[in-house]
């Protein structure tokens, strides 16, 4: 029985309508046994944090996406700190800049880096969110030096392989989802076919991406594909780095 994990699902969803455990049973039946619930509003995170401590194998990156940087105060700063120390919390996301939203880019900086430093100071890994900010995003990560001290996952990776390759070399995985399935994608495959294996690691981002869990088989079958291997070996090998970045 192969073992996959999602690193990027958004089990607390306004939009599941509070059935975001049900899924879980479903999800488990395709193979599917770990799970990384990102943050997205302050609001949410309490909730989050229930949800992982009284699940098994579901974990937790609290945080605040960037069309929330409104929401970004001294008590949300607080929160985030006294949050680090919980076991299930594995990482910080999902954070960022997104050049697509209604919150001035200099904003969302303040709160990206503020989020950035959070995560070094307690050691945790980073789910970076961006969307038409590439260049801007990669000068804070060499500047502050992530990948090197806390690495981290781009979610929602839809850029070219060189893009891909420099992420890797400062120290980041590709999280590869359910773009790699769209017919007109053309970046993505060709980074998966080239990157090394240990670039890797699989997610939905469901809702958003995937209506159902089961869709991150189907992703990593098309990785299979691609690359020219079996569907273990991409099962085994995704699953072991996200391990080694969450655990």
């Amino acid at each position: 029985m192969i073992s996959l994990m999602d690193t990027h699902i958004h089990l607390d969803a306004p939009e599941l309508n509070g059935q975001g455990l049900d899924l879980l049973s479903e999800a488990q039946r395709y193979g599917i046994s770990h799970f990384v619930v990102p943050g997205v509003r302050v609001s949410g995170w309490s909730g989050m944090l229930a949800l992982a401590k009284n699940t098994e194998n579901v974990y937790l990156a609290p945080g605040l996406h960037p069309a929330n940087a409104d929401q970004w105060t001294t008590s949300a700063e607080h929160q985030l700190k006294e949050l680090t120390v919980e076991p299930k919390v594995v990482a910080i996301g999902e954070i960022g800049l997104d050049g697509t939203v209604g919150i001035a880019l200099q904003r969302q900086e303040m709160v990206f880096r503020a989020q950035l430093q959070i995560a070094l100071d307690a050691g945790l890994p980073v789910l970076l969110h961006s969307r038409k900010t590439t260049g801007r995003v990669l000068d804070i990560l060499r500047e502050l030096e992530v990948g090197k001290r806390v690495s981290g996952v781009w979610h929602g990776f839809s850029g070219s392989l060189q893009v891909a390759q420099e992420l890797f070399a400062l120290g980041f995985k590709i999280g590869v989802g359910p773009i790699l399935l769209r017919k007109n994608a053309r970046k993505l495959p060709e980074a998966v076919k080239v990157l090394p294996a240990s670039a890797l690691v699989l997610e939905t981002d469901l809702p958003d991406m995937a209506e159902r869990p089961e869709v991150l088989l189907k992703v990593a079958e098309k990785v299979a594909e691609l690359r020219g291997v079996s569907l273990e070996e991409v099962a085994w090998t995704t699953t072991e780095n996200a391990r080694q970045l969450f655990f």
